[in-house]
């Protein structure tokens, strides 16, 4: 028998007062395992996987929150743990960090991919904590594009293309991340990897170019990037610690279309900004895809500090909503 001390004694849920017990973990595989999609994961990855897919089975202590520390070198810190920790005593149970700034448009498109959180998130592991690593991505369809810049399906299928300079551009960045999570792998860290967010929204290169208007083949091509990312990351790379998680943006239709499927996700979730946590919209949709659901990320609008995250376990709780939930980008301002 091994023990797996995935959340230690003061790493807690940041919004609510329930104390997570450690992981037991059996090295004998029990019948009703959840693995990962990865058949090679680490086993620590298998052991986290499984766990977060039974919190649900559990009469209390279901959901896990966490925090986003920011874009590495850049906004990163550990700034947002530390006042949580301050102001309620326990630490998120899961940290964030983004390793892309694709707003920066560098002469390398490659440079706008920066891997220095590793070290906290290293230590954040090692305390108990679970890393969360998103993807701004800069838009390789240009020579330093913008992660809003919107493209044509023609450019999109030249960025599937590693032929092409654009192909070339997607190829560089892939591999400065896979860099990076090598690291975290290196040092046992599970991550929860989440690239391309939001799909089923209109504001990045690699989602719809218009408000809920349907693109067949802009999600087909959509579909074709994420294998790619995952063939990439797993076949190509080794990569065996990564539980990949798929969220669409919950204010928009089309959210399990780009879904690429049952091999490719491990986690299915929604990305949530709402005044009315009781007005999200999608978890029926999400979750009949059999896989474990959380809220990929939640804010208010507007973020104007006055917002009480208390109702987001209230709605979790009148909505029966048992698959664990974690909170991603706590709000400029907001109040615990």
């Amino acid at each position: 028998m091994e023990e797996l001390h995935l959340f230690k004694k003061h790493t807690i849920s940041l919004l609510i007062l329930f104390l997570l017990a450690c992981l037991q973990v059996d090295d004998s595989i029990e019948a009703h395992t959840v693995y990962p999609v990865n058949p090679n994961a680490q086993q620590t990855t298998k052991a986290v996987m499984n766990w977060l897919a039974h919190l649900p089975n559990r009469t209390e202590n279901r959901v896990l929150s966490g925090a986003f520390g920011g874009y590495s070198h850049d906004t990163f810190s550990m700034a947002e743990a530390d006042r949580i920790r301050s102001a309620t005593g326990q630490s998120p149970a899961i940290y964030g960090c983004d390793y892309a700034r694709g707003w920066l448009e560098t002469a390398k498109i490659e440079d706008s991919i920066d891997v220095s959180c590793n070290g906290d998130l290293i230590s954040y592991w090692k305390n108990g904590g679970i890393p969360q690593i998103s993807l701004h991505l800069a838009n390789p369809a240009f020579q330093s594009g913008h992660f809003k810049t919107p493209i044509t399906n023609d450019q999109y299928k030249k960025i599937l293309d590693s032929s092409t300079a654009e192909g070339k551009r997607l190829n560089a960045m892939l591999s400065k991340i896979a860099d990076g999570l090598q690291e975290l792998e290196n040092q046992g860290v599970p991550v929860l990897f989440r690239p391309l967010h939001e799909m089923n929204g209109e504001w990045f290169w690699w989602g719809l170019t218009s408000y809920n208007q349907k693109d067949n083949e802009r999600i087909s091509l959509y579909k074709q990037l994420s294998k790619k990312i995952y063939h990439y990351m797993t076949d190509t790379r080794g990569l065996d610690h990564l539980i990949w998680v798929y969220s669409p943006d919950a204010n928009r239709d089309f959210k399990t279309d780009f879904y690429p499927g049952a091999s490719y996700v491990d986690i299915v979730g929604l990305d949530a900004y709402f005044q009315d946590a009781y007005s999200i919209n999608g978890y029926d949709q999400l979750t009949a895809l059999n896989k474990p659901f959380a809220f990929t990320e939640v804010g208010p609008q507007p973020a104007n500090g006055s917002f009480d995250y208390s109702l987001y376990i209230n709605a979790i709780k009148q909505n029966n909503l048992k698959p664990f939930t974690f909170w991603h980008g706590m709000m400029n301002g907001a109040q615990l």
